[in-house]
């Protein structure tokens, strides 16, 4: 889970909320009871479903929340309904059932079951028609680690309104958007973490306001997050971590803490146990962004990444993180294509894996706006993560404060210290997201983040360290050209032409649609209504929610200006076809 906020008294080489192992003892506490007591056949499986072998009555409509089904339908999605809005029914369901020990979720992103199950049913359930691959996951051992030290210290600077957070808001210009009204109000954050203490008094404004719409555990399988019971609890709380980061985006208590969106509303997902960091927990990371989409999240917050695992068994290599590989990589990607924002911290291992950046995954995939770790000065964290990527990528994609950033802790009501991380940039950067989305929220994740970025102060020199750099949220919600930010927006699958009908030359104007670009190259080309081929221009795929405009001076492939008609205009986007038409007039 890699929950590695770094502790400005820490003298190890990193600080993950489990510093200093203690003891080992097995996984049981994360197992059904029927895998604790059995044999060593039982395995924790993916099953893949082939969807070329699925009816439409083998399939469920889900029931989306009202604000999902907005989100999807808006001009600036970039996915269309398919099997993400759908889960197997009965007879898939059953089938597979009496193979399996039991089955624990369906995941609609790599359409595929989580499931224990014994190696001896393996083959039984590849023989199923519909069933593509089974693939095992590995079961680790759990660590227990002890409480890290904490140091309390007086902030160099702070406002009465703001308190000790003033430092980590004003870095990026947001007490100037708070001063016009923005809080977010209207956003939905979704924050994936290991638990939250909800009775901390930084979040009794969003409480008793009931902006908190929704809380899962994924590992108690409950609708409370807070710590309950004794499993809960290690050496230290379990929900110490989450608490810090919502905090950061979401704590109201003026004169001592305020948070960077904290008119948003929230759900909160608890997937990751304290003192492990297995395979496990990534399934349960999958579970929690998939529960997000449904509940309608406009943004999802991680301060958890994976790479090392416990005992270095299935540890990902650096070659695996290129942005689609992974199971994380791949539902981040999922929640990019259906209209949500997901931020995703770096990692603090930068000094962990010199030979490569110690960059981790989901922050790796194409769909996460990846935040890096800075300092007062605006100078990167020595243990900040970085890339590029293992296909050649820029990360991560902005920076925030993430040294000494003031947050609450889950020890009393009251309490509160400074801690390091991008496990804290992340939710400032979060926050920042939610106050623009507040202000255009027709705009989907790609603007969001290009207004972001336009304003950063490494805007025009991105490099791997420091990615776009800082940003200036006030200067990215007012100082950018707003008949480019509201102006067009195109429905998806579709060229327009510009103007249309044309005299001397148009425009063709769409959006790519596929969060993974194509690495071939492609052309837009332009076909009479006899079909034959007029004019054809070369193109380098984007990532999906990327405008394109290409000028045609409307002369043929020969040189000659085309006759007076209607043209059609076809983009091949991977294994889509987006299409328009024009009317030529001489």
């Amino acid at each position: 889970m890699n929950l590695k906020p770094f502790q400005r008294s820490s003298v190890n080489k990193f600080f993950v909320l489990s510093t200093g192992l203690i003891f080992i003892f097995f996984l049981q506490s994360f197992l059904p009871t029927w895998a604790q007591n059995s044999g060593e056949d039982q395995q924790k499986v993916w099953i893949y479903l082939d969807d070329s072998q699925l009816n439409n009555e083998d399939l469920v409509p889900l029931d989306f929340q009202q604000r999902t089904l907005n989100r999807l339908s808006k001009k600036s999605s970039v996915t269309s309904n398919n099997l993400s809005d759908v889960i197997p029914g009965n007879r898939i369901h059953s089938q597979i059932d009496q193979y399996v020990n039991e089955i624990v979720f369906y995941s609609r992103s790599l359409k595929a079951y989580s499931a224990y199950m014994t190696l001896s049913n393996v083959k039984n359930v590849k023989n199923l028609p519909f069933v593509k691959e089974v693939v095992p996951v590995k079961i680790y051992h759990r660590q227990t680690y002890p409480e890290p030290i904490i140091h309390l210290e007086k902030s160099p600077e702070s406002s009465d309104y703001y308190g000790n957070s003033y430092d980590q808001l004003h870095q990026l210009n947001i007490p100037a958007v708070h001063d016009l009204g923005y809080t977010g109000a209207g956003v939905r954050i979704a924050i994936i973490d290991a638990g939250f203490y909800k009775d901390h008094a930084a979040f009794q404004h969003i409480i008793s306001g009931g902006r908190l719409i929704a809380e899962r555990d994924f590992i108690f399988k409950d609708n409370n997050v807070q710590d309950e019971i004794s499993a809960d609890t290690t050496a230290y709380p379990q929900s110490r971590h989450g608490t810090s980061v919502w905090s950061v985006v979401g704590g109201y208590v003026p004169d001592v803490q305020i948070g960077a969106a904290y008119g948003a509303e929230f759900l909160l997902a608890k997937s990751e146990r304290i003192g492990s960091e297995s395979i496990l927990e990534e399934d349960l990371f999958v579970a929690a962004v998939e529960w997000a989409d449904k509940n309608g999240a406009d943004i999802i917050s991680s301060s958890v990444a994976y790479r090392d695992f416990d005992y270095g068994v299935g540890d990902y290599q650096f070659e695996q993180l290129d942005g689609k590989t992974t199971n994380a990589a791949k539902v981040i990607n999922w929640a990019f294509e259906r209209g949500i924002l997901p931020v995703i911290c770096a990692g603090n291992e930068a000094n962990n894996f010199p030979q490569d950046g110690g960059l981790l995954t989901p922050s790796d995939a194409y769909g996460a706006l990846t935040v890096g770790a800075v300092n007062s000065d605006g100078q990167i964290a020595g243990f900040s993560s970085h890339g590029p990527t293992a296909d050649g990528r820029i990360k991560p994609d902005l920076c925030a404060l993430g040294v000494a950033v003031y947050n609450a802790m889950s020890y009393t009501p009251t309490s509160y210290t400074y801690g390091d991380g991008t496990s804290f940039s992340t939710p400032l950067i979060a926050g920042s997201a939610a106050l623009l989305m507040e202000k255009f929220p027709a705009l989907p994740p790609i603007k969001i983040i290009g207004l972001l970025k336009s304003k950063s102060n490494h805007n025009n020199t991105p490099s791997d360290r420091y990615g776009w750099g800082i940003p200036n949220v006030y200067r990215s919600m007012f100082e950018v050209d707003m008949a480019a930010v509201l102006n067009w927006e195109p429905d998806r699958k579709r060229i327009y032409a510009l103007p249309n009908p044309a005299i001397t030359g148009v425009t063709f104007a769409f959006r790519w649609t596929h969060v993974i670009p194509n690495e071939k190259q492609t052309y837009l080309k332009i076909y009479n209504l006899l079909g034959e081929l007029v004019w054809s221009t070369d193109l380098s795929p984007q990532i999906a929610g990327i405008d394109e405009k290409i000028y045609w001076n409307l002369k043929k492939i020969s040189g000659e200006i085309v006759p007076s008609g209607v043209y059609i205009v076809t983009v091949k986007d991977k294994h889509t076809t987006i299409r328009g038409k024009c009317l030529i007039l001489h």
